[in-house]
């Protein structure tokens, strides 16, 4: 009886081809994984031998723990016939070649689970749990007092003074709420998903190939890699992206601030970039970071104060160029706009030239700097006019309305950004985010600079 069973199984499976969902493919369809995923069952996971296959297994496996418990109910196979002995033994009931299991799939049998995969492409098994939310109550109450603390620490230091600033932050994080309530969840792009596996090849005890990789990998050795964490993450940053807006402002008018928040975040342009999960949004975290901190602190003339300062400012900047490498040039426009203290320079620009140093010869060279500009340019400047049309706009007129402007301080620091970074977008689009935080930053000093007394 067994043995007739097993036939008509094996039947149904040859019957039923592999169904393709994009490039991931599911035997004999997806509605069985789905029945596996609605089922009662227990699972265990069981890891091919590579570093690759225990990392994407551990998020398999961290996956299923928020709807399914453990046990051997079901047992869960993650790699191919060829690092897998337990798949490799069971292979058969497929009827399929071996080298199938080097593409991405979900393949359900009788007590068995396959997800499989090269380390090229089975990242792109994420797909099958796409449809999953399940947020475990820890997560939502540490994100719950995450976002409390960094609301209210803000407002705490922004209505320190007689100043609107505080409540010009309210409304910036009202804006900020609304959009999380009625936005879709941002989904995980292919190129975030790349990162995801190397970080979890590397949280397995495998070599990164990114520093971003690297930062997330260690993340993962504490905080469980799913989805909800992840998107959970992509809203604090964003919300540490609004909050720095009224660091980027001059000290004396941090309301200010609200407009930096607002001609950024009113760009489709630069919302599109927050859309979903890329990894984008720690590398603008950690650029605002590094404006603040050059728009607004005072180096203490006190030189174990000031390199405590330098190194902070260093780490953060260190960080912005982890996560994008063409921000390397932050120290000399830095020290082009800050001439005088040449100590504070000279750190600066070892302390970051040492640590990228490190780091490309650690995670490689980054890519060079391309020599065309893309087919899209045109449409792209296109874009970027309507973007920032009102930002332009505002520019020209300060500009018209200033005798001069010194280069040097925050404002030259700005406009040398803006002068860098804005060509240097058209070659490299990732960077126009930056631009559009950039812009709004100059629109503000230059305004501010209009007022009487200033």
């Amino acid at each position: 009886m067994r043995k007739a069973l097993l036939l008509i199984t094996l039947v149904v499976l040859l019957a039923v081809p592999f169904v393709n969902a994009g490039e991931l493919v599911y035997y004999p369809d997806r509605e069985a994984f789905q029945s596996f995923l609605s089922s009662n069952s227990t699972y265990r996971v069981v890891p091919g031998g590579d570093d690759w296959a225990r990392g994407w297994a551990y998020y398999v496996d961290e996956r299923l723990s928020t709807i399914k418990g453990h046990g051997d109910g079901t047992i869960v196979l993650v790699g191919n016939v060829y690092n897998n002995e337990v798949m490799a033994r069971i292979w058969n009931q497929t009827d399929l070649p071996p080298e199938k299991s080097l593409e991405p799939g979900i393949i359900v049998l009788d007590g068995y689970v396959l997800i499989t995969g090269s380390e090229d492409n089975i990242y792109l098994t994420e797909r099958a749990f796409e449809g999953l939310w399940n947020p475990p109550l820890g997560s939502l109450v540490t994100v719950a007092l995450l976002a409390m603390l960094i609301l209210f620490s803000f407002l705490f230091f922004l209505s320190a003074d007689d100043s609107h600033a505080g409540s010009f932050y309210i409304l910036a994080v009202s804006l900020f709420f609304l959009w999380y309530l009625t936005a879709e969840r941002p989904r995980l792009t292919e190129g975030f998903l790349r990162y995801l596996l190397q970080a979890l090849k590397f949280t397995a005890g495998g070599f990164p190939n990114s520093p971003l990789a690297a930062i997330m990998g260690l993340v993962f050795r504490a905080v469980p890699p799913i989805e909800e964490n992840i998107v959970f993450t992509h809203w604090l940053l964003i919300l540490l992206i609004i909050s720095f807006s009224f660091y980027v402002a001059p000290k004396r008018s941090r309301e200010l601030g609200f407009i930096v928040f607002g001609l950024t975040f009113v760009a489709p342009m630069f919302r599109e970039s927050l859309y979903h999960v890329t990894g984008s949004a720690l590398g603008l975290a950690a650029f605002m970071v590094t404006l603040a901190i050059i728009s607004n602190v005072t180096f203490s003339p006190e030189k174990w104060k000031a390199l405590l300062q330098t190194t902070v400012l260093s780490l953060f900047t260190l960080l912005a160029i982890a996560i994008n490498p063409y921000l390397v040039a932050i120290p000399l426009i830095f020290v082009l706009a800050f001439p005088k203290r040449y100590l504070r320079n000279y750190t600066y620009l070892l302390l970051t030239a040492g640590g990228s140093v490190l780091m490309y010869a650690f995670f490689g060279v980054p890519p060079y700097l391309p020599t065309e500009l893309p087919p899209n340019a045109p449409a792209m400047a296109e874009r970027l006019l309507l973007n920032s049309a009102l930002a332009v706009v505002t520019i020209v007129y300060a500009v018209g309305h200033r005798r001069s402007i010194k280069m040097k301080g925050q404002t030259a620091f700005l406009l040398l950004m803006v002068l860098v970074y804005l060509p240097l977008a058209f070659f490299v689009p990732s960077l126009f985010p930056y631009c559009f935080v950039l812009l709004s930053g100059l629109v503000v000093r230059l305004i501010h600079s209009l007022t009487p007394g200033t």
